[in-house]
């Protein structure tokens, strides 16, 4: 299936305990559902840096990609596979 040049196809992710003011980050995310890329140490370093503008706590980093993950320093990595595996078990 070819991607839509029009689609978004990476976003970051935060997840918090409440809105609008949050008392606890759970985690910090990545989603980079590109055809032919992988998450890679460049993905993983931009997402650390989003960490370090949103806090100095040692917030969990979690990835998720269609074309796999060839970075470590992540608390977990997620591809099509594990989604639709909990998918069908919800």
């Amino acid at each position: 299936m070819a991607s839509n040049p029009g689609m978004i196809h990476r976003f970051r992710a935060l997840l918090a305990d409440r809105q609008p003011v949050a008392k606890q980050l759970l985690f910090l995310g990545s989603v980079k559902w590109l055809e032919n890329s992988v998450f890679d140490s460049h993905d993983l370093a931009a997402l650390q840096k989003h960490r370090a503008a949103v806090t100095d706590e040692p917030v969990p980093l979690v990835a998720v990609s269609r074309s796999g993950i060839r970075s470590s320093g992540l608390q977990a990595a997620y591809g099509p596979d594990q989604l639709l595996t909990v998918w069908r078990k919800a």
